[in-house]
């Protein structure tokens, strides 16, 4: 009997240990619709999470993907063009102009404010000084679709976006679900690395960024300067999949158009021309 007992408890506990690699599998697979919990994984497009050049490099879907230069002649540069003071760009008038087309029934009405704009992006050094203005209508571009034109300042979910971290170990309680301009940041290490950069207590109160339209820009900014800025040169379909690789789904597509839309109206708005590196 005890020869039996030993038995079950060791196929039970192999029996676990299995389950748990299949969880774990299963949820490395799911990448492309929640993206990878680690601050240096990419998501290939096979739905895998990893580190290696088989998950960050040609075949990377989403997150800080290693891709190399594909200009072959054309225009991709988001960073070239027309540049100056990001006060003479977005001014006090332009930004109110923008954020007039939001719906009185937004529950951001009112909340991002051209003062925190302008704070949050000179508190990063590239914009202290002349900024391409292709960069600015790309940021505004993000901006307005990750928080659904500015009508938003966290997104609906239930997900708790938790995953193991000795780092940056979730608080309890506390959700890592989109909050801010770009929703698509979401899981504990991004905003327990997000805060220590910036100073913030972003781990232990994440709904900091859906109360300061400062913290707001800055966490956003923050994500910008570390995922998406290295990529500029590569066009703005490239900087997309940097933000959130989903959008370059085929079932997707229609959220891609508008997006680039967008970018064209932000840069028609600057009085520049868009990058012709528009598709991801």
């Amino acid at each position: 009997m005890t020869s039996q007992n030993a038995i079950l408890k060791n196929a039970l506990v192999y029996f676990l240990f299995i389950l748990a690699i299949l969880a774990e599998t299963v949820f490395s697979q799911n990448c492309m619709d929640t993206s990878c919990p680690g601050l240096k994984e990419c998501c290939s497009r096979w739905g895998f999470c990893g580190t290696k050049e088989d998950y960050c490099g040609f075949f990377c879907f989403s997150g800080p993907c290693n891709i190399k230069g594909k200009s072959y002649g054309y225009d991709y540069n988001v960073d070239a063009g027309p540049r100056g003071k990001i006060e003479t760009v977005i001014t006090p008038a332009l930004f109110d102009s923008i954020m007039s087309k939001v719906e009185s029934n937004c529950s951001a009405k009112g909340f991002y404010t051209y003062e925190a704009f302008i704070t949050a992006l000179k508190s990063f050094g590239a914009y202290k000084g002349n900024v391409a203005k292709r960069e600015i209508a790309a940021i505004l571009a993000h901006f307005s679709y990750g928080s659904k034109s500015f009508c938003y300042k966290e997104e609906i979910s239930n997900e708790r976006y938790c995953s193991k971290s000795k780092m940056y170990p979730c608080e309890p309680g506390k959700n890592y679900y989109g909050r801010g301009l770009l929703q698509a940041i979401t899981w504990n290490e991004y905003y327990g690395a997000a805060g220590k950069h910036l100073g913030l207590p972003l781990l232990k109160d994440p709904d900091l960024v859906a109360r300061s339209p400062e913290v707001a820009f800055k966490f956003a900014m923050w994500f910008w300067n570390r995922n998406v800025r290295p990529a500029l040169y590569l066009g703005f379909g490239e900087i997309t999949k940097r933000v959130d690789g989903r959008e370059c789904c085929n079932w997707r597509r229609d959220d891609t158009k508008n997006k680039v839309k967008q970018y064209i109206e932000f840069c028609e708005m600057l009085g520049v021309t868009p990058d012709q590196g528009l598709d991801c």
